[in-house]
């Protein structure tokens, strides 16, 4: 199954945290160096958590798992459309089903 691993990396002019997708349970070192240009060292912080993003709109509640990119980048296209009132009732789930929408700053104005 294909998941999305967060990597902790250094480069000779930047360091920071990537997102590198695999199909193993970590990333291989080919993946890390065809993600991030440059890699020294590429430490996996494991698995990116993924948000349960809902809401409604005229068809009914609709349900998207997604990482926190995503719930950033879809977040925006909702909050555009609830302005114009074509979408309602829009909230965000942590894994362990815990409400966390305002941790979102596309969620809070």
């Amino acid at each position: 199954m294909f998941t999305t691993h967060l990597v902790a990396y250094t480069t000779a002019t930047e360091q920071g945290i990537a997102r590198v997708g695999t199909d193993h349970t970590a990333p291989t070192l080919d993946e890390m160096t065809a993600e991030i240009p440059g890699l020294i060292t590429g430490f996996d912080l494991g698995r990116e958590p993924q948000y349960t993003l809902t809401y409604e709109n005229r068809n009914g509640t609709v349900e998207k798992v997604i990482g926190a990119a995503g719930v950033e980048r879809v977040g925006r296209v909702l909050m555009n459309l609830a302005d114009r009132g074509t979408v309602w009732n829009i909230e965000c789930f942590d894994e362990q089903g815990l409400e966390v929408t305002f941790n979102f700053a596309v969620f809070c104005c």
